[in-house]
C-alpha cells in the first residue's frame, strides 16, 4: 500500500469533524501553493501593482478597505 492509500484509509476512519476540517485546511492551502503558479498574467500584473503600492505608501486602513469593498460589491 502507497502512501496516499495509506492516508485515505485513515482518513476515512476518522470521525471527529473538527480535525477532519483542520485536514481539509491544510490539504486545501497545500492545493492553494502548489497552483499559484497557475495565475494569469493579468492577476500577477494586479499583484505587482498592489505590492508597489504598498511599498510606497498607498494604502487603506482596514476600515476603509472595507468600505470600498463594500462599494465596489454593490456596482
Amino acid at each position: 500500500m502507497n502512501l496516499k492509500e495509506k492516508i485515505k484509509q485513515r482518513v476515512n476512519d476518522i470521525h471527529d469533524p473538527r480535525l477532519l476540517e483542520e485536514l481539509l485546511k491544510a490539504v486545501e492551502l497545500e492545493y492553494d501553493i502548489e497552483h499559484a503558479a497557475e495565475l494569469s498574467d493579468q492577476e500577477k500584473k494586479a499583484i505587482d501593482t498592489g505590492i508597489a503600492d504598498a511599498d510606497a505608501g498607498k494604502l487603506h486602513s482596514h476600515t476603509e478597505a472595507s468600505r470600498l469593498v463594500r462599494e465596489w460589491l454593490r456596482k
